[in-house]
């Protein structure tokens, strides 16, 4: 019923398929921007030509911009203008103001689009887990883009959210070689820049931001009830999910999918059975263990 991905760098444009293939140390680290949007100086990152058509890509909890460090450069070989940004309370941005709600946090990141330039009618827009939440209610928020595409947007009951929160992994650390030596023994199946792309983000993050998001909003619905808002109508909306595992963790360690099979049905109804693809073997952020793959489904859905 649901497509599973099973694109590979082979399946990519060859000069995207470049970026993912790469040295680390030749991709396109992109240029930094600051923003200020309701009171908040948003950083950015921002990959490929400025005139290009606009695609954003929005993080999850604990991560950054950062995140997107192969992902981005790579979509931006599609002559896309990519812009990353640093969440409140995350990354460069910093300037946590309690805003925890999802709807909150959608209605400052919209601000943030605006003041951009980038509410344009060709827009689309990528989420991730944290950043897939943000991003289905910004059409409630008076954003309106093309393109929807959350990325592993969580379905969880509060208390098993509850006991994420305590995972030792997601912490803050006191110093940056301390949390990329804990990193990369955790997750073997990480590069070196993924490694260093999170220590980077848990160090910079407000560790009682992340809590709150975490443990303030309730059950995670994977952004349905938002999407289920008329302002959302008529906006095309694609959901990518790694493939979920009864033992939680992918076979390199990393964390499995969040959104399980039970909850596609009630998805699907809403964005459409043949708009939902599955990453197999993937975790939850794929954008690490699986650039290639992860590329191919968003430029699937982006098309």
């Amino acid at each position: 019923m649901y497509r599973r991905e099973v694109s590979h760098v082979a399946d990519l444009p060859p000069r995207v398929a470049a970026v993912i293939s790469a040295p680390i140390s030749a991709v396109d680290r992109g240029q930094r921007t600051t923003t200020e949007a309701a009171g908040i100086p948003f950083s950015s990152i921002g990959w490929g030509d400025p005139a290009g058509r606009p695609l954003i890509l929005i993080h999850g909890v604990t991560a950054s911009a950062r995140i997107w460090w192969r992902v981005g450069p790579a979509l931006a070989e599609t002559g896309r203008r990519v812009v990353a940004l640093d969440l409140p309370g995350h990354g460069q941005t910093g300037h946590w103001v309690g805003h925890h709600r999802f709807g909150d946090n959608a209605r400052d990141v919209a601000a943030w689009i605006r003041a951009s330039d980038l509410a344009v009618e060709d827009l689309q827009i990528v989420g991730h887990s944290w950043g897939a939440m943000t991003t289905a209610a910004l059409p409630r928020n008076g954003i309106q883009p093309a393109t929807l595409v959350l990325l592993e947007p969580p379905v969880l009951a509060h208390e098993v959210i509850a006991r994420m929160a305590n995972d030792p992994s997601e912490r803050s650390y006191p110093d940056f070689q301390t949390a990329a030596s804990a990193l990369a023994e955790a997750n073997p199946d990480w590069s070196s820049e993924d490694v260093a792309a999170k220590a980077e983000a848990l160090l910079e993050m407000d560790e009682a931001a992340a809590r709150s998001i975490v443990l303030d909003n309730g059950d995670w619905d994977g952004g349905l009830a938002d999407l289920m808002d008329p302002t959302a109508d008529g906006i095309p909306i694609w959901v990518i999910r790694a493939e979920t595992m009864s033992t939680g963790l992918t076979p390199g360690g990393s964390l499995a999918g969040l959104l399980p099979d039970a909850a596609l049905p009630a998805i699907a109804a809403r964005v459409g059975a043949d708009h939902i693809l599955t990453l197999p073997s993937a975790a939850h952020a794929p954008q690490r263990t699986d650039p290639g793959a992860t590329t191919a489904a968003i430029l699937r859905a982006l098309a």
